[in-house]
């Protein structure tokens, strides 16, 4: 490298930026008896000056000394920002999966194993710690100040009711009683309830249940009661046209019958053996062992016949992901509507938008047979006077349905925003029975054996299933 000066006609300064994490030489031209020779001596007593001691990038002052740049800022030092630390998080003690999903393979075979669905704890039992967030790598600004590490996102944690924290490790949180662990993911909530038994059935004894723990029925819950909690409930026996509202898992052994007029609403996922002429609300999955019959059912994940001859017919099942089964319909043609690839929560609004723009357009069909009517009287003002109102309301119609139809196509994208919903027969789907996938319909005119449906090219198709 020379002193030489290439660039004579040029004055250089410093510019300090981002928080003294950055510096540039600014040049600039200039008459040639007012430039100050910029050798790599000068160019350094300027950052001298400004104090840079730290992160100077030394083949940029070279450039500038052997004239090889053309801009008017030329970045010369640059800092060593400092660094976030590893995020804390939570150490758990007890499993925080509220069930096992039973594993689905491509030929539509079913494994599925029994779980445990309630975490019980004894006493001053260790729950969860909370692990502290790490203090990131320090940096170094230009004037080789030293700039501490930043520290991670401590993880959340809301310690509910029946716990408390260790008074020899503040992180360690551990039970009060003895019950049923709730953990809520959503706010980082960990509680423990006391598990809510019935030993025989809900009945005339019992009245309506309506607690805030888990529930375990020993036997029924009978006709016209009802069972409410924001937890688990685990009945042994069956739920006979009852009303079941369930936040978390519900779980019935013996089956689940009704007259069409009860709900069974819930969080999370159902377990039961049956389902017959019920209404069903599921916020997870549906694991039925072996039959759903004629009953009207709403899934926000997937619907599932656990058995290799389970069977669905009858009614209407919709699910956003997948239905799954062995068998679906009779060899009675009766109707069996089965739909997926829907987001479930958007459902009444779509409904209602597609209602309303319905409404509308009848409501101007109506309009065009009027305005043809008005056109067959005789010229005059009255005619003239009726055709104006008309037309008046026919145009505010007009921006009406158009407003409806961009809502609706705006609804509907968030409405079908569905990864490969599908449907999975792994024996035979009868006639009678009504594939939906993301609204396309395809009705079964003939009987299919292991059959998958899914839509392709906007349509509904359907390939043998393997295996």
């Amino acid at each position: 490298m020379s002193d030489e000066v290439k660039n004579i006609s040029k004055t250089a300064k410093v510019e300090i930026l981002e928080k003294r994490m950055k510096a540039n030489i600014v040049l600039k031209d200039s008459e040639p008896d007012q430039a100050i020779p910029l050798t790599m001596a000068y160019l350094k007593s300027l950052l001298d000056t400004a104090d840079i001691k730290y992160g100077i990038i030394e083949e940029a002052l070279n450039k500038i000394v052997n004239g090889e740049v053309d801009e008017e800022r030329v970045l010369v030092a640059e800092g060593k920002p400092p660094k976030v630390g590893e995020n804390g998080y939570l150490e758990y003690y007890f499993p925080t999966e509220k069930s096992l999903k039973p594993q689905i393979r491509e030929d539509g075979h079913v494994d599925y194993k029994e779980v445990n669905l309630v975490h019980s704890v004894e006493k001053d039992a260790p729950l969860l710690r909370r692990i502290p967030a790490a203090l990131g790598e320090s940096g170094t600004d230009i004037h080789g100040n030293l700039l501490p590490g930043i520290r991670g996102k401590e993880a959340d944690l809301v310690a509910g009711s029946g716990t408390y924290r260790d008074q020899n490790d503040a992180q360690l949180i551990k039970s009060t009683i003895e019950g049923v662990v709730l953990f809520d993911s959503r706010t980082s909530t960990i509680e423990v309830q006391k598990l809510f038994m019935v030993h025989g059935s809900v009945d005339y004894s019992t009245g309506n249940i309506h607690v805030k723990s888990a529930v375990e029925i020993k036997e029924d819950v009978k006709p016209g009661f009802s069972v409410e909690t924001p937890y688990n409930i685990d009945v042994r026996g069956a739920v006979e046209n009852a009303n079941i509202n369930c936040g978390g898992t519900l779980r019935v052994k013996d089956g689940i019958k009704g007259e069409g007029k009860a709900l069974i609403k819930v969080g999370e996922d159902l377990h039961t053996s049956y389902i017959a002429n019920e209404n069903v609300k599921c916020g997870g999955c549906i694991y039925v062992q072996n039959e759903i019959r004629n009953s009207n059912l709403e899934c926000e994940d997937e619907i599932t016949i656990v058995k290799t001859n389970g069977v669905i017919f009858g009614g209407r099942l919709t699910a956003t992901n997948k239905i799954i089964a062995a068998t679906i319909g009779n060899t009675y043609n009766v109707v069996t509507e089965i739909e997926v690839g829907i987001v479930m929560k958007y459902r009444e609004q779509f409904l209602k938008k597609k209602a309303e723009k319905a409404e509308t357009f009848r409501q101007m069909e109506e309009l065009k047979k009027k305005i043809s009517e008005i056109a067959q009287k005789p010229d005059g003002k009255a005619k003239n006077l009726q055709l104006l109102t008309i037309k008046d309301i026919w145009q505010r119609n007009v921006s009406q349905l158009q407003k409806l139809e961009k809502e609706v196509k705006e609804i509907e994208e968030a409405y079908y925003n569905v990864d490969k919903p599908v449907v999975v027969v792994s024996k035979t789907v009868y006639p009678g029975t009504i594939i939906t996938i993301k609204g396309k319909s395809f009705e079964v005119k003939e009987e299919l054996n292991r059959a998958v449906f899914s839509l392709v090219d906007n349509a509904v198709a359907y390939k043998a299933a393997k295996g």
